[in-house]
């Protein structure tokens, strides 16, 4: 089975980078549209904490829960939907308006933020758990809706520079939207952010409406299992597509860990309060931006896996340099003479450089995946390809949230010997893939 990768008419010449992407009014309402869900989305994810630990007698079932647990739980009401339903949402999206999917989706999250402002919320933590839930069920079917549009609205040769957009404002929002989450509560107080953020979602709303629909199905509808399970056999037998899906996966996961132990690392080898660790997420984050620009705009020409195995190499050097600090400080210092020397003050720099290094380096793996992926998933097939994208990666994020943590606070050597064990294999499998591919595409 195979179809064009978008409906427009194909050119020859190579992309021009990001210029006629900013000209094509159809990308840009869709690229506005998810800037302002993804802020929308980290911004409900503070009000619910703010709702939550406002009412310090609030109890589940008769029995009290402190901050920490109560955000434990509010973390699984936004996730649960994420693993479970995203295949379910990828089947409908296939089947219904992507347009349509996209508006309602952000409309049904604007309208369920404004139950928020209700007392019996406030009052209920179960309540606000169950608007939790709702919301995230929302969000399930915006995604796939959305990198379903992406190769409809572009041409081919645009892929590369339409993810870099798209994946520079997710790593923004996921480094950064919770920052204006605080902000937006104290401005309008808890009586009146929900309404502020449910604006947000509004917004994205009525970008949607620019864009052009799919072409749907005519076909007789199976039940929806059927479908799935047609969906999954799709990306079991196609390796291109299965590969692609389990490399975006673990990239995902590489940044939830990097973002778990972030803290740590502020702590034990920046000599940082705990409380500074942003400064590591946001040197990240703008290493992602300069590498989806270099990406998007100069290496497009590039093999997409050849430049994804480049970049995996590179993220493991980088993540094994950024680990070796903490042995360098505390063995290597001494030895020359400066014990209780650590990466702080003028010495900030090396960190932060390595830290924007490596998000560099995720751009080069996340771009050209994706676009992969978009170019070769029939646009039948795609709500069902990034809905199963979307739980594997959701999946995923459980892992480093468990063991990361723990990793860092326990074994020899801390938070320097976790990114070590994560680095060493990431550039030892990324330099033997290169190779292999390298040659595959030279014979």
């Amino acid at each position: 089975m195979s179809s064009p990768t978008t409906e427009q008419d194909p050119r020859s010449s190579r992309s021009s980078g990001f210029s006629t992407l900013f000209k094509n009014r159809q990308f840009m309402s869709l690229w506005i549209a998810q800037i302002f869900s993804q802020f929308a989305d980290r911004a409900v994810f503070v009000l619910f904490v703010a709702v939550l630990t406002a009412n310090e007698n609030a109890t589940i079932a008769g029995r009290h829960f402190g901050v920490a647990q109560l955000t434990s739980l509010l973390y699984l009401a936004f996730t649960i939907p994420a693993v479970v339903l995203s295949p379910v949402a990828g089947v409908y999206v296939d089947r219904w308006s992507n347009k349509a999917v996209l508006c309602i989706s952000n409309l049904a999250r604007a309208a369920f933020v404004c139950l928020v402002s209700l007392p019996f919320v406030k009052q209920s933590p179960v309540a606000a758990f169950t608007l939790a839930f709702l919301i995230s069920i929302g969000s399930q079917f915006f995604a796939p809706a959305e990198s379903s549009s992406i190769p409809r609205l572009v041409k081919k040769e645009e892929l590369y520079a339409a993810n870099s957009l798209f994946f520079t404002t997710m790593m923004i929002a996921l480094g950064f939207g919770f920052a204006i989450g605080e902000p937006i509560v104290s401005a309008t107080g808890i009586g009146k952010a929900p309404y502020a953020v449910a604006m947000t979602f509004l917004i994205a709303a009525l970008c949607v409406l620019q864009i052009s629909d799919n072409k749907r199905s005519t076909a007789t509808e199976n039940v929806w299992w059927e479908e799935l399970r047609f969906g999954i056999a799709y990306i079991a037998n196609n390796q291109t597509v299965f590969r692609a899906i389990l490399k975006i996966t673990f990239l995902f996961s590489t940044i939830i860990t990097l973002n778990i132990i972030a803290v740590a690392l502020a702590q034990q080898v920046m000599n940082l309060e705990a409380s500074k660790f942003g400064y590591i997420v946001a040197a990240a984050g703008v290493g992602m931006g300069l590498g989806n620009f270099l990406v998007g705009h100069y290496y497009s020409h590039i093999s997409p896996s050849l430049l994804a195995y480049r970049g995996f190499s590179l993220l493991g050097l980088f993540m094994t340099m950024l680990g070796s600090l903490g042995f360098i400080q505390d063995y290597l210092f001494p030895a020359m003479g400066l014990e209780g020397v650590y990466f702080h003050g003028p010495l900030l720099f090396v960190p932060l450089l390595i830290a924007a290094l490596i998000g560099a380096s995720c751009a080069f793996v996340a771009v050209p995946t994706q676009s992969l992926l978009q170019g070769a998933v029939p646009e039948e097939l795609r709500g069902k390809v990034f809905g199963a994208q979307n739980t594997a990666m959701s999946a995923a994020s459980t892992i480093p949230v468990l063991l990361a943590g723990v990793s860092a606070d326990n074994l020899p050597g801390g938070v320097s010997t976790t990114l070590l064990i994560i680095g060493i294999p990431t550039l030892v499998v990324g330099i033997i893939n290169h190779q292999r591919t390298s040659a595959e595409i030279k014979r």
